[in-house]
C-alpha cells in the first residue's frame, strides 16, 4: 500500500470514528469593517483555566480563516438545542443571508454572538498554530457567562444535530 492509499485510508477511519464522538455545536463569528462572519464549528475545548484559554479548529484555507489575526476579537455561541438553522446556515459553503424569521448575530457585544444561544465567549486571538489542513485558534478568554433557562445545548452526532436524543439533520 502506498503512503497515500494508507492517508486516505486512515483519513475515512479518522473521520467515520470522529463522528461517534458526540460535540457541542458553536458559531464562531468575528467582525470585518462593518459586516460579522461567522462559521459553525464542534471542534471547540476550553485549553486552561489559568490563563482562561479556549481553543477553536478552522479550515487553515477557508473564508473565515482568511479574516482572522492575532489580536481580532471572536465571538463563540454555544447554540441551543432550538437554534439548529444557525447551525445549518453557518456550516454552508454558501451562506448568504440570515433567513428573515432568525434573528441577526449581536452587533452590539465586542464580537459578534447568536442571540439567545446557551452560554457565550468573547476573545481575543492570541495565537494560530498550523495543524495539518486546519489552524489552531488559541484565544483568550475576555468575558463569558451562561443564559438563563435550562435550554439543553444543541449535539453533534455521526454527521447530525441532535436534541435531547432526536435527530435534526443528518448530512
Amino acid at each position: 500500500m502506498t503512503a497515500n492509499l494508507h492517508d486516505q485510508r486512515i483519513g475515512s477511519s479518522l473521520r467515520r470514528s470522529a463522528r461517534r464522538f458526540a460535540t457541542g455545536v458553536t458559531v464562531a463569528a468575528v467582525r470585518h469593517g462593518a459586516d460579522s462572519h461567522a462559521l459553525t464549528a464542534n471542534s471547540f475545548l476550553t485549553l486552561s483555566l489559568e490563563p482562561p484559554l479556549v481553543g477553536l479548529s478552522v479550515t487553515a484555507y477557508g473564508r473565515m480563516r482568511a479574516l482572522i489575526e492575532p489580536g481580532d476579537l471572536l465571538g463563540i455561541s454555544v447554540l441551543r438545542e432550538s437554534q439548529h438553522e444557525y447551525a445549518q446556515h453557518f456550516a454552508a459553503r454558501e451562506r448568504g443571508v440570515l433567513p428573515p424569521h432568525l434573528p441577526p448575530l449581536t452587533t452590539t457585544e465586542p464580537a459578534p454572538l447568536v442571540p439567545g444561544c446557551v452560554a457565550w465567549f468573547q476573545c481575543r486571538i492570541a495565537q494560530i498554530h498550523p495543524v495539518g489542513d486546519h489552524d489552531l485558534l488559541v484565544a483568550d478568554v475576555l468575558e463569558c457567562d451562561v443564559a438563563d433557562g435550562d435550554d439543553p445545548p444543541l449535539i453533534f452526532l455521526d454527521g447530525g444535530y441532535r436534541t435531547a436524543g432526536t435527530e435534526v439533520r443528518h448530512d
